[in-house]
């Protein structure tokens, strides 16, 4: 491959690259537009905070119950004891009844407690529903409003993929070292490696060649950069 041809073949892989780029650009702009919607991102941490405040309640609701299914129990087994008529010493009789007494107290106070705690994650439920279809409503509303991006998202995935491969094809037969030489060049040059000369210049920093520099651009056997911005320069003969 000459000097010449070489030089627009890489100037055509600048075309494809220059294509990736405000393809991908274009696809991040609108996953940040997709994605960054302040209202819907308010909501989720609303709804999220919410369903927290829930599983906190209910686990605070089962460990009211099962305290109070203890007393319960207690309770029971203490009555059955005080009234099977298995038991006949008067002051172990005493004890019991004292004992009963207190457990009935702690059981009234642990009822109290637990229907608080009903009522409480009662509330939470609601909230957590009210959060919750708030969510769906603006997320509904956003999917409906932002279909058209999400088109243009899918879209942009598959022409981008069928550019990839084409610069796969592209970059097949070019020697490594020239593309790690152009792809170098890219990174440290605003995506262009490449310069076309036009009307005697370069095209990109508008410097003018000299007679010398043109010729050999023209005619060298090797690539010839810009003296001044240090790309590599392409004419084309059309």
């Amino acid at each position: 491959m000459g000097t010449t041809q070489l030089a627009a073949t890489l100037f055509q892989l600048q075309q494809l690259d220059l294509e990736l780029d405000r393809l991908i650009a274009e696809q991040q702009a609108l996953t940040t537009a997709l994605q960054g919607n302040a209202v819907i991102r308010k909501l989720r941490a609303e709804s999220r905070i919410a369903e927290q405040q829930l599983q906190a309640g209910l686990q605070a609701q089962k460990e009211a119950e099962w305290t109070l299914d203890e007393l319960n129990n207690r309770l029971r087994t203490l009555e059955q004891r005080l009234y099977n008529g298995t038991v006949s010493n008067p002051k172990e009789l005493y004890a019991m009844q004292q004992e009963a007494q207190h457990l009935r107290a702690q059981q009234s106070r642990q009822e109290e407690m637990t229907l608080e705690m009903m009522d409480a994650t009662e509330a939470l439920q609601e909230h957590a529903r009210q959060r919750s279809d708030a969510l769906r409503r603006a997320e509904e509303e956003w999917e409906r409003g932002s279909a058209s991006s999400i088109a243009r998202r899918d879209e942009l995935e598959q022409k981008r993929e069928e550019l990839q491969e084409k610069r796969a094809r592209f970059t097949a037969d070019l020697d490594p070292e020239l593309l790690k030489r152009y792809e170098s060049l890219r990174r440290t040059k605003q995506g262009r490696a490449i310069s076309r000369v036009e009307q005697n210049s370069c095209q990109w920093c508008r410097v003018l060649l000299t007679p010398s520099e043109l010729q050999r651009v023209r005619t060298s056997n090797t690539l010839q950069t810009c003296s001044n911005c240090g790309r590599i320069l392409y004419y084309d003969r059309q």
